[in-house]
């Protein structure tokens, strides 16, 4: 069953059930409630857009496979590209601990999934929070394990590039140096400058980059989303534990760039368990100890409405 979290600005719809996945998030503008998520097509199957969050890994693991501390371990490959996409706590239904208005919160144990597709035992806490024009999302992990687990996180939102029919495109201005050289989505190499279609650093529409890479290096904690022609902004707060972030700007089958883009914080690179092993510097992979507690929350601010 749906959960409603609203006030007089804000209305998001999730589904407990299915992962706490976000339905639909709304804002009311000039006195109509409006899509900030690309809504999902008829008969298209969840997580394809919408927001989800991704633990205790986000993107890809090739093949399914990572190093850690001298073992070799093996998860199940679950996206056409035979990877391991993006952990598993999008598949599962948590348990409800606080539901109003305003405040939702819930809980995952992976120890309740014999099929939960990572080897180390983990639980999960997810909390929203309403605030006028605000929300706040967080997630946080404790290991209820005997030993050592790499973790990471992240949050995966697909905004909408128009707001209303005055908007041309949307603008995103992703404070970040540097982003990883790659193939299909794997860094082949430490993060490079950023340069031409990748550098997203000043004002300008979006436009039609093809995007799909993993930046790091930022030099602020907030990434910002304009819609110039609504006067609607955007404004994605993030915690320091957030080093990386994956942006996600597509082109259609033609060549013509898609109506969507996806803004993701996340804790570490692609493929972060195994560069970690490797040895490679600010991956963002964190080490979770027995008992230990680590996470964090972004902040989703939308300034300009009257």
């Amino acid at each position: 069953m749906a959960h409603i979290l609203k006030n007089d600005q804000i209305e998001l719809t999730l589904l407990p059930e299915q992962s706490c996945y976000w339905h639909t998030l709304r804002v009311l503008f000039e006195e109509k409630w409006r899509d900030l998520l690309e809504p999902i097509p008829d008969k298209e199957p969840p997580f394809r857009f919408g927001s989800y969050m991704m633990a205790p890994w986000s993107n890809r693991i090739p093949q399914g496979v990572f190093e850690f501390e001298g073992k070799r371990y093996q998860v199940r490959k679950n996206f056409f590209d035979a990877t391991a996409i993006h952990g598993d706590v999008r598949y599962r239904p948590w348990t409800i601990e606080t539901a109003t208005p305003e405040k939702f919160v819930a809980t995952l144990n992976s120890n309740d999934f014999p099929d939960f597709n990572y080897p180390f035992k983990l639980k999960f806490k997810h909390t929203l929070e309403f605030k006028r024009n605000a929300m706040s999302m967080s997630l946080f992990m404790e290991n209820k394990d005997k030993v050592n687990a790499p973790v990471g996180m992240g949050f995966h939102p697909f905004f909408k590039r128009r707001l209303t029919e005055r908007d041309q495109d949307a603008i995103l201005l992703l404070p970040a140096e540097k982003v990883y050289p790659d193939i299909k989505c794997i860094p082949t190499g430490p993060a490079i400058p950023v340069s031409n279609e990748t550098d997203l650093r000043k004002e300008k529409f979006l436009g039609n980059p093809n995007l799909d890479h993993c930046y790091t290096e930022l030099t602020q904690n907030v990434i910002r989303l304009i819609y110039k022609g609504s006067k609607v902004e955007l404004h994605y707060e993030i915690d320091p534990i957030f080093t990386h972030a994956v942006i996600y700007a597509p082109q259609d089958e033609n060549g013509k760039a898609k109506d969507f883009v996806a803004i993701e914080p996340v804790t570490h690179v692609n493929n972060g368990f195994n560069l970690y092993a490797q040895g490679w510097k600010g991956t963002g992979i964190k080490v979770l100890k027995p008992a230990e507690v680590w996470g964090g929350s972004c902040k989703l601010t939308v300034h300009g409405l009257r």
